[in-house]
């Protein structure tokens, strides 16, 4: 019998961490993409997204780093504020240092590289061709981003073996985090694609895709930082509501673009009930029935049902 083989502690902690943050990122891929029989978007364009994400991570934590390091350069006095999470708010100015921090720094940082990504993706790309695309590529962005960020945070709590602040932890980021996550990021993935595709006012839609996932990233973990976090899971609630409106919005499924060429003239995917109304209309309107009304009850009546036979 040939040994076993043995990992290392910390790289089987490593791999602990990221099976424990895979499992929000696998349920929320299957309400908002799995479990969908018509797919917009093939699976392979789907999990490029959720990589972009997780890589991501990486530049953004080392800028974050590196601010931090000029944050206690300049004001070493004030660096324990530098994450928001030291508050006892006695005056308004005590908002001051982490308000710079989270909306100037992590939120910039984060979202800025979220939105310079996914705009070069989406606008050079010949699988995304409709609006509803973005929202499902900013969501699988949000997701790789959330996975790899809490796997950082579940290595660190295993490697020091806080397993009872583990679970808290666990809950807390499963349903919080990664919702603020797609949340942003969804927002400004259906954003990024309505500009890109508008014809006349793209900063109509290219400059929000911006500015409010970033005032949202900022407040949210502003609200965290300042113990006021049963806020920032209230602020949630709109940004996910309008997601789920987005996803039954028609003008979201036009396609604009075939094979990365952009359509002289857009037009709704294929509805074989919307082809009997049409038929049903064209009839209503003919000629015939206009001039001859007494046809028209019997004639409407056996264009619709021929329509719904072909369907």
């Amino acid at each position: 019998m040939t040994d076993p083989i043995i990992l290392p502690v910390g790289i089987s902690i490593g791999i602990v961490a990221f099976l424990l943050s895979l499992l929000p990122a696998g349920f929320f891929l299957w309400i908002w993409y799995l479990r969908n029989k018509d797919r917009s978007l093939p699976s392979g364009t789907i999990a490029r997204g959720f990589c972009l994400g997780m890589a991501l991570v990486w530049p953004a934590f080392l800028l974050e780093q590196k601010a931090h390091e000029i944050w206690k350069i300049i004001s070493p006095a004030t660096e324990r504020y530098y994450g928001g999470n030291v508050l006892p708010i006695i005056h308004i100015q005590d908002l001051l240092l982490p308000a710079l921090a989270t909306f100037f720094i992590v939120a910039l940082i984060e979202e800025g590289l979220r939105y310079a990504a996914m705009r070069y993706w989406i606008r050079r790309s010949k699988k995304i061709d409709q609006v509803f695309d973005g929202l499902l590529i900013g969501v699988a962005v949000g997701l790789g981003f959330a996975t790899l960020e809490n796997t950082l945070y579940f290595n660190s709590l295993l490697g020091n073996q806080q397993f009872d602040t583990l679970v808290f932890v666990f809950f807390l980021r499963f349903i919080i985090s990664t919702l603020a996550h797609i949340s942003f990021a969804g927002i400004m993935g259906t954003l990024i694609a309505r500009g890109l595709f508008h014809m006349f006012q793209p900063k109509a839609y290219l400059i929000p895709a911006f500015a409010i996932p970033w005032f949202l990233h900022g407040l949210f973990d502003l609200l965290l930082g300042t113990g006021y976090g049963v806020y920032a899971v209230i602020i949630l609630f709109p940004a996910l509501f309008t997601l789920i409106l987005w996803t039954t919005n028609r003008e979201f499924y036009i396609i604009h673009r075939n094979d990365g060429k952009f359509l002289a003239t857009s037009h709704m995917p294929e509805d074989s009930s919307m082809r009997v109304l049409e038929t049903v209309v064209q009839t209503e309107n003919s000629p015939w029935n206009k001039h001859a009304p007494w046809l028209n009850t019997n004639k409407s009546y056996r264009t619709i049902i021929n329509a719904m036979k072909l369907k």
